[in-house]
C-alpha cells in the first residue's frame, strides 16, 4: 500500500511539473519599488527569453518547476524556481556592476570592461585629494600623456596638451565636454597692449561639483567628436542626487590657504649693484687700453693708468666710489604673502524618481603680486524628475558663474612695451627707492638710458586691469524608452558668456603721465545655442550583444565685441568710468561673428561573449567656416579588443584577472580658424584726404575656396593587465598620429594686392608610448596603501611644410623682437634656433684670431658655422654672426613626463602624496638676455655677475691700479659688465635652460570624525608645490607665459611667478 501511494505521488508530481504555465510577472528595484523596463528573463536550460516592457511587466511560457534567470544592467542577477503565477521579482543593486557602467565615452556610457578605446577616468575620491582651485590643475599628474602648463595668477589660464602638439595654428587645448555639452572657453575681453593674461577655459566650473572626469586620448574614443577631437577630449560629469534614496544631505567645506612665491630669484642687492656699475667702468677701460690696435700702443701691465698715458679714460668715472646706502629688494616690495579662502555649500536630496542637487562655491583668491586678486562665485543645480507615468526622465542642469578681479600688469607700454611687473621686479635697480609723495618716475631716468620708466611696485599697485565675467548655462534633457531596447534622448542648451574689461594707467605711471591718463573699456559676448537628438539601441542575442547609437547635433555661436580707448583725463578721479572727460576718444573697434556646426554620428558596438569586441564610429561635421565645397568632412574610426583572460586556456591562471588587447584607427579633425577666412575680406582704415579723416577699405584676406579641415590619422595599440585579484594593474598604450593639411596664415607679397591668406599645407607627426600602473600594497580594516604611477613619452616631428619651404619663422619674442622660434621640416614643432656659443673671449689675441666682427675681451664667443664670402668667392676677413650661422639650440617638447601618487589610510587618518616630473623640455627665458647679459644699467643675477669676465683693475684713492691678483679673465661663464658691449642680444644657447624637474605637487593629510546618524567631518591640511628639484634658474620650470599659444611653447617672459601654498580645511557632511 505504501509503495502504491509513493508511486501515485511521484506520478502526480511529475504530471504537475510537466504542465505548461503562462508565467506573468513584474520586475522591480528593491530599494525604490520602481519598475525596471528592459530586464531580461530567460528560462535556464532553454533558449527562450523575453524582456520587460515600460512598466516592468513580462509574460513567458514555462513549465512548473523550471528556473528562470532575471538580469538587468547594474543589478544582481536572480535565479528563481517557478511554482505559480503571477510573481514579483525584486532586484538589488550590484555595486561591482555599477562601477562598470560609470565610464562615459561621450554621448553615452558603457561598461568599463567593454572599452576598446584609450580612456582614463578620474573619480571623485581622487579629485577630493587634490585641493586645487582649477580643473586643469586637478588633472596634472593623473593621466599619462597629459601635460599641463599652469599660470599662478588668480583666474589665470592654463594650457593642456594630450599626446603632443598637432598643429602650428590650432593650439593644444582639448575639447571639454560638461554633462554631454561641448564647452566654449571663456576668454577675456581685449585689453591695452601689454596688460593682463587670458582666463582659464574651465573657470566657470567649481571643482567641488565634479563627480568624475574622463580623458579620451585615441581616435577610437575622440572620433565621436569629429572636427574637434584632434587634441583629445575631456569629459566632465557633475554631481547628482540619483542615489540618495529619499534622504537629504548637506555638505559644507571651508578652506583657508596661504600662498607665496616659490622662491625669490637671487639678483644683486644695493651694494652688489654698485659694484657691478663700478666694474662696468673698470672693464671698459681695460678693454680699451689693452687693444693692440690702440693708437699709442696697448697697456702691458707696466704703465701707470692715468690720463697722460691713456687720455681716453678721462670720459669715464667710477659712478659709486661710495655707497648710496639704499638697498631696495623689489621682489619683496612687489610680492606678498597672499591669504585666500574658499567656501562650498552643497545640498543633495530625493530618490531615483525625483531629486535635486545644488552647489554654491565662493573663492576669494589673492595673488602673490600686490593688487592682483580674483573672486569667483559658482552656482550649479541638477534636477531630475520621472514624468508621464514615469516613462520619461526629465533633467535640468543650470550653471552660473561670476568672476571679478584685478590682473597684474604685463607691460608699461613705453620703451619696454612688453616688460611687466615680474621683469621689472628682477631688473629694476636696487639703489632706487619707492617714490615719495610728489616724486615721479623722472628720478629713475639716469640709469634707464634717459628713459622714464615706472618701478614694479607702481605698476603692480596702481595700474588697473579689472576683469569681470559672467557665464550662464542652462540645459534641458528628456530621456525615454521608445521600446524596451530603444532609448531616445533630446537635449537643448543655451550658454551665454560675457567678459568686461576696464584698463586705466594713472598719472603716476610713465604711460599715464605721457598720455595724461589712458583708459580702455571692452566687452566680449558669446551666445551659444545647442540641440541634440540621440537614439540608442541595445539588444542581446544569446552570446551576442549589440549597442548602436545615432546622434544629430546643431550648434550656433554669435560673438560680439567692442573695444573703446581714450586718453587725456587730467585727473585719476574718473579713471575709466567717464570717457566724456577725456581729451581724445579713439574710434571704437567692434566685431560681430557667427559660427555654425551641424553634425551627425553613427556608432555601433558589438561583442561576443563579452570577449571579442568591435566598435565602429562614423561622424560627419559641416562647418560654416569653410566654403561650400569643403564645409563637410567625414571622420570615421574602428576599434577591436580581445578579452584574452576569458579564454579557457588562460582561466587556469588564478592570479590573472584581466588581460585585454585593444587596437584602433581613426580620423579626427580640427578647424582652428576664425570665421569667414575662406572669403575675400576687406578691412576698414581711416586716413587723411584733403585735410579730412576719411574711412576706406583695403583688401586684407585673399579668398580660398579650397580651404579645408586639418585632419589627424591616429593608430593606437593597448594592453590592459590585472593580477592578484586586480590588486596590481598595468595599462600600456602605443600610438602614432599624423596631422595633415595644417591650417596656416600666409603673408602675401605687396604685389598681390592682399595682405594675407589662410591655406592648408604641412604635416605633423606624433608618436609615443604611455604606461600606467596602480597597485594595492596593503589593505585591511585599519590600514590601506595604494600606489598609482604613470609615464608618457612623445616624439614630435614636422614632416613637411609647403612644397617650396624647408622652414618658417615663428612669432617674435622679447624686448628686441628677436625670432628664436623655428618650424623646420625634420624637427619637432617650435624648436629654438639661434647662435651657438663657446664661452667668453679672455683677451684680444683670442678675439682677433676668431675673425668674427665685434669680438673683444669679455664678449660672448659665438661659433661661426657659415663662412661669409666676397664676390670672388673668397672668405671675408671679418665674419658676421647672423641667421646663416644659427643652429638648433633647444626643443620645448619634453622627452617624457611622469607622476607617482601614494594613498594611505590608517584607521581615521588618510594621506595622499603626489609627485610629478618631466625630463627635458627646454625653456627660453627671455629675461636672461638682461639678467645674464650684463649689458645695461639694470639689475642682473648675482651668479652671473660673480662668474663674469672681469678686468684685473681696481680703483684706489682716485686712481686706476692694475692688480693681476683680482679679476677673472679666463674660464669666465658670463660676459663682462661693460659700457659699450658687443652683440649680446642675439638669441643663443645662453637663453636656453633645461626644463627638467621633480615636484612635490600635492600632499594632503586628513582626519575623519564620525558622528551619529551618518554625519561626519573631515579636517585636513594640504600643501601645493612645496618642493621642486630643478636646475632652471627662473621662478618655475612648469609655469609658462603663453599657456595657450602653440607657437610660443616653453617661452618664459615675465611670467607670473610660480607659487607654493599651504591649505587648512574642513568638510562637514550632514
Amino acid at each position: 500500500m505504501k509503495n502504491l501511494i509513493t508511486t501515485l505521488l511521484l506520478f502526480f508530481s511529475t504530471l504537475i511539473y510537466s504542465q505548461d504555465l503562462n508565467l506573468k510577472g513584474t520586475v522591480l528595484e528593491k530599494d525604490t519599488n520602481l519598475a525596471l523596463a528592459g530586464a531580461t528573463i530567460q528560462v535556464i536550460g532553454n533558449e527562450s527569453g523575453v524582456v520587460t516592457d515600460f512598466d516592468g511587466n513580462f509574460e513567458i511560457l514555462v513549465k512548473i518547476g523550471d528556473k528562470i534567470k532575471v538580469s538587468y544592467v547594474g543589478m544582481k542577477t536572480i535565479e528563481l524556481p517557478i511554482i505559480t503565477t503571477p510573481i514579483s521579482v525584486y532586484m538589488e543593486v550590484d555595486v561591482n556592476q555599477l562601477e562598470e557602467v560609470t565610464v562615459s565615452v561621450g554621448y553615452f556610457d558603457i561598461s568599463e570592461k567593454d572599452l576598446s578605446g584609450s580612456i582614463t577616468q578620474i573619480k571623485s575620491d581622487q579629485l577630493e585629494k587634490n585641493r586645487s582651485g582649477s580643473v586643469e590643475s586637478i588633472l596634472q599628474g593623473q593621466v599619462s600623456g597629459l601635460v599641463v602648463s599652469e599660470s599662478s595668477e588668480p583666474g589665470g589660464g592654463s594650457g593642456v596638451s594630450i599626446r603632443g602638439t598637432n598643429s602650428i595654428l590650432g593650439g593644444t587645448q582639448p575639447l571639454y565636454v560638461l554633462d554631454g555639452i561641448p564647452v566654449d572657453p571663456l576668454t577675456d575681453a581685449e585689453g591695452m597692449n601689454g596688460s593682463g593674461g587670458s582666463q582659464s577655459s574651465l573657470s566657470f566650473i567649481n571643482p567641488n561639483d565634479i563627480d568624475k572626469i574622463e580623458v579620451l586620448k585615441d581616435a577610437a574614443a575622440t572620433a565621436i567628436y569629429g572636427a574637434r577631437g584632434a587634441n583629445g577630449v575631456i569629459l566632465i560629469t557633475s554631481k547628482t542626487a540619483n542615489n540618495e534614496n529619499g534622504k537629504d544631505k548637506i555638505s559644507f567645506s571651508y578652506e583657508n590657504y596661504v600662498t607665496s612665491v616659490r622662491r625669490n630669484i637671487n639678483v644683486l642687492d644695493g651694494t652688489g649693484f654698485e659694484n657691478y656699475m663700478n666694474q662696468r667702468v673698470l672693464n671698459q677701460i681695460y678693454q680699451e687700453i689693452t687693444d693692440p690696435n690702440r693708437f699709442g700702443g696697448p697697456f702691458d701691465g707696466s704703465q701707470l693708468i692715468n690720463p697722460e698715458n691713456y687720455p681716453e679714460i678721462i670720459e669715464y668715472t667710477i659712478p659709486y666710489p661710495e655707497s648710496t646706502g639704499v638697498n631696495t629688494n623689489w621682489q619683496d616690495e612687489t610680492y606678498r604673502l597672499a591669504l585666500s579662502n574658499r567656501y562650498n555649500l552643497n545640498y543633495r536630496g530625493g530618490d531615483f524618481k525625483r531629486n535635486i542637487s545644488m552647489g554654491l562655491g565662493i573663492n576669494n583668491q589673492e595673488g602673490v603680486i600686490i593688487n592682483s586678486n580674483n573672486k569667483t562665485v559658482n552656482f550649479n543645480m541638477n534636477a531630475k524628475r520621472k514624468a508621464f507615468n514615469e516613462k520619461i526622465d526629465i533633467y535640468s542642469k543650470t550653471y552660473f558663474t561670476h568672476k571679478q578681479g584685478n590682473a597684474a600688469s604685463v607691460g608699461n607700454g613705453e620703451i619696454f612695451q612688453q616688460r611687466g611687473v615680474v621683469s621689472q621686479a628682477l631688473q629694476f635697480q636696487p639703489i632706487f627707492s619707492l617714490l615719495e609723495p610728489g616724486q615721479d618716475d623722472d628720478i629713475y631716468s639716469s640709469l634707464n638710458e634717459g628713459n622714464v620708466v615706472s618701478n614694479p611696485y607702481t605698476l603692480a599697485k596702481y595700474v588697473m586691469d579689472i576683469k569681470e565675467s559672467t557665464s550662464f548655462r542652462q540645459t534641458l534633457q528628456l530621456v525615454g524608452k521608445i521600446t524596451p531596447k530603444l532609448t531616445g534622448t533630446l537635449k537643448a542648451s543655451y550658454n551665454f558668456q560675457k567678459s568686461n574689461r576696464d584698463n586705466y594707467y594713472p598719472l603716476n605711471t610713465t604711460r599715464g603721465r605721457n598720455t595724461n591718463g589712458e583708459a580702455s573699456q571692452a566687452f566680449l559676448e558669446n551666445s551659444k545655442t545647442y540641440a541634440e537628438a540621440n537614439l540608442r539601441y541595445r539588444n542581446r542575442f544569446k552570446n551576442h550583444r549589440i549597442d548602436a547609437t545615432l546622434v544629430g547635433t546643431y550648434e550656433k555661436n554669435e560673438i560680439r565685441s567692442i573695444f573703446n580707448k581714450a586718453r587725456g583725463f587730467g585727473t585719476d578721479a574718473t579713471a575709466f568710468y567717464n570717457f566724456a572727460s577725456a581729451e581724445e576718444i579713439l574710434t571704437p573697434i567692434t566685431q560681430f561673428r557667427e559660427v555654425g556646426l551641424l553634425s551627425a554620428l553613427f556608432r555601433v558596438g558589438y561583442n561576443y561573449k563579452r570577449k571579442y569586441f568591435v566598435d565602429i564610429n562614423t561622424r560627419i561635421d559641416a562647418s560654416s567656416k569653410f566654403s561650400t565645397n569643403n564645409k563637410s568632412a567625414l571622420f570615421p574610426s574602428i576599434a577591436f579588443s580581445w578579452f584574452a583572460s576569458k579564454e579557457d586556456y588562460l582561466k587556469k591562471y588564478d592570479k590573472l584577472n584581466e588581460l585585454k588587447f585593444r587596437i584602433s584607427y581613426g580620423k579626427i579633425g580640427s578647424n582652428p580658424i576664425s570665421p569667414y577666412q575662406s572669403l575675400a575680406l576687406m578691412t576698414p582704415i581711416r586716413y587723411n584726404f584733403n585735410d579730412e579723416i576719411i574711412t576706406g577699405f583695403y583688401e586684407s584676406n585673399l579668398a580660398n575656396d579650397d580651404l579645408t579641415w586639418e585632419t589627424t590619422d591616429q593608430f593606437n595599440f593597448g594592453v590592459d593587465l590585472g593580477l592578484f585579484d586586480s590588486k596590481l594593474n598595468f595599462t600600456v598604450d602605443m600610438y602614432h598620429k599624423v596631422t595633415s593639411d595644417l591650417l596656416q596664415y600666409v603673408q602675401l607679397p605687396p604685389s598681390n594686392g592682399y595682405v594675407s591668406r589662410v591655406d592648408n599645407f604641412g604635416e605633423v607627426e606624433n608618436k609615443g608610448i604611455e604606461f600606467n600602473m596602480n597597485s594595492v600594497i596593503a589593505e585591511n580594516e585599519n590600514f590601506s596603501w595604494d600606489i598609482n604611477a604613470n609615464l608618457g613619452l612623445n616624439k614630435n616631428n614636422l614632416n613637411k611644410l609647403n612644397s617650396n619651404l624647408d622652414f618658417q619663422l615663428g612669432p617674435s619674442v622679447g624686448f628686441s623682437q628677436a625670432y628664436p622660434i623655428l618650424f623646420m621640416v625634420g624637427q619637432p614643432l617650435g624648436i629654438y634656433w639661434g647662435a651657438q656659443t663657446d664661452g667668453i673671449y679672455s683677451d684680444w689675441e683670442e678675439a682677433i684670431n676668431s675673425g668674427i666682427a665685434g669680438a673683444a675681451p669679455g664678449e660672448i664667443k659665438y661659433v661661426n658655422n657659415f663662412v661669409d664670402l666676397d664676390d670672388s668667392g673668397q672668405p671675408l676677413a671679418l665674419q658676421e654672426i647672423n641667421f646663416d650661422d644659427y643652429v638648433k639650440i633647444g626643443d620645448p617638447n619634453p622627452d617624457f613626463t611622469y607622476s607617482i601618487s601614494n594613498n594611505f589610510r590608517y584607521k581615521k587618518w588618510d594621506a595622499n602624496i603626489l609627485f610629478t616630473g618631466q625630463k627635458g623640455g627646454d625653456l627660453f627665458w627671455v629675461d636672461s638676455w638682461q639678467l645674464s647679459g650684463l649689458q645695461k644699467t639694470t639689475n642682473v643675477l648675482t651668479s652671473s655677475f660673480e662668474n663674469s669676465w672681469s678686468a684685473p683693475l681696481v680703483y684706489e684713492n682716485g686712481n686706476y691700479v692694475y692688480n693681476p691678483s683680482v679679476g677673472q679673465l679666463n674660464n669666465a661663464s658670463h660676459p663682462g659688465a661693460i659700457i659699450d658691449t658687443g652683440s649680446r642680444a642675439l638669441p643663443s644657447d645662453r637663453n636656453i635652460f633645461d626644463g627638467s624637474f621633480i615636484r612635490l605637487k600635492n600632499i594632503n593629510i586628513g582626519y575623519n570624525f564620525d558622528f551619529s546618524q551618518g554625519r561626519n567631518m573631515r579636517v585636513y591640511i594640504s600643501g601645493q608645490n612645496l618642493l621642486v628639484w630643478t636646475d632652471y634658474p627662473g621662478y618655475d620650470p612648469e609655469v609658462r607665459t603663453y599657456t595657450k599659444n602653440p607657437q610660443k611653447r616653453g617661452v618664459d617672459f615675465g611670467t607670473y611667478p610660480g607659487t607654493k601654498s599651504i591649505l587648512f580645511g574642513l568638510k562637514f557632511n550632514y
